[in-house]
């Protein structure tokens, strides 16, 4: 949607982000803390400099 040009995705666009799918409702660090943790954790790892 950012890309589109959506007024509310503006800020977005150009963003160096990763996307992840997490099969959950709105707050995965209640209703799936490990699998949230483990997606941060190995982003995390992946982005580490050098």
């Amino acid at each position: 949607m950012a890309s589109a040009g959506h007024p509310f995705f503006a800020e977005m666009d150009g963003l160096d982000a990763t996307y992840a799918e997490l099969e959950t409702g709105h707050r995965p660090m209640w209703s799936r803390p490990d699998d949230l943790a483990e997606v941060l954790g190995r982003e995390a790892v992946r982005r580490e400099p050098g």
